[in-house]
């Protein structure tokens, strides 16, 4: 399908899928960098009471604090794109018209149920007709607004008061590119799904996910320990249905693709380990002069924890667009 944005040249939906989905999870990374790498005061215990209790502190200003706050920034901002951008039917009815879009929900899944091809004609048309009536920019600016002060409400106070204005900026862009992206992606006959489970999901695979800050130069081998699991995730995964046999017109429709692995945050993953490892030193710190611990997780220690590399990290695309397989990615079977 070929589509017009602001007046540029007609582009292929697929490509501009791609690489929105791939500029969405830069613009959320380097805003969590850009904005939250320095803690002026605590946040209030009501923001702190949301936060996962497995998750260690990330209060102060150390380099693995930092990081650990980034990747709790990222989840908020992905969680709320992923629940009120991605998920419902049509986004633009907002939670107000929360039984209106559960009724889209259901009717879509008893259609589709009968009829694979058919849904697909009927989502398609259905979206397309929502999406293009006289106030439909209106309805996604103020869906947009909405969703834009909930995600400021949460992460405000893990930044720096002075620089309330430009984080607002920042938001809003990530916001509008979320929403012009998934409009795009849902006029299509083909499915597209965003995936971001509970830490305690049941029943659900990680295989495929990438793990947040592990090192890309080597091949990281998850740990074999029954203990090994998931805090929370920062990017959710993206992925398109392949096409009904009436619509497989060419290869790229007859595959199922991958827009974004999705990324997630383990009990080990590097940047847990290397404030575990802060929380060692300071144990050992206090120890050494006789003080109390400073934290309850300071005083358990971490015995020998090897050097963590926390560098930043980027939430990897599938690229798979049809006209140069090998730069663009693969299509993937899932």
């Amino acid at each position: 399908m070929l589509i017009t944005i602001n007046g540029h040249d007609l582009i292929n939906t697929f490509i501009f899928s791609l690489d929105s989905f791939t500029e969405l999870s830069q613009l959320i990374h380097n805003l969590s960098k850009e904005h939250f790498g320095y803690l002026p005061i605590d946040p209030p215990k009501d923001i702190l009471s949301k936060i996962p209790s497995e998750l260690p502190p990330f209060l102060d200003n150390t380099p693995a604090s930092r990081e650990l706050r980034c990747a709790y920034i990222q989840h908020i901002i992905s969680k709320t794109l992923t629940f009120r951008v991605f998920q419902p039917f049509l986004f633009t009815l907002g939670r107000r018209y929360d039984k209106a879009d559960t009724f889209f929900q259901m009717l879509s899944m008893d259609i589709r149920r009968k009829s694979v091809r058919r849904e697909a004609f009927w989502r398609q048309q259905t979206l397309k007709a929502a999406y293009t009536t006289s106030d439909a920019k209106q309805s996604i600016n103020v869906a947009a607004a909405v969703i834009v002060d909930e995600i400021i409400d949460h992460i405000k106070h893990f930044a720096d008061p002075k620089h309330l204005d430009s984080l607002l900026i920042g938001v809003r862009k990530i916001v509008k590119l979320a929403a012009e992206t998934w409009r795009h992606a849902r006029v299509e006959r083909e499915l597209v799904l965003a995936n971001f489970p509970a830490p305690d999901a049941e029943s659900v695979s990680n295989e495929g996910w990438m793990e947040y800050a592990a090192n890309k130069d080597q091949k990281h081998t998850p740990s074999n320990e029954p203990t090994r699991h998931v805090v929370l995730r920062t990017f959710p995964r993206i992925t398109r249905e392949a096409a009904h046999e009436d619509f497989a017109s060419d290869e790229e429709k007859a595959t199922p693709c991958v827009y974004s692995q999705g990324v997630v945050l383990y009990s080990d993953s590097p940047v847990i380990m290397g404030r575990l490892q802060e929380f060692a030193k300071n144990a050992n710190d206090s120890l050494a002069t006789d003080s109390p611990p400073k934290t309850p997780l300071g005083a358990k220690g971490i015995e020998k924890l090897p050097p963590i590399d926390v560098s930043s990290p980027k939430a990897m695309t599938v690229r798979s667009a049809p006209t140069s397989p090998g730069t663009k990615g693969q299509f993937m079977k899932m």
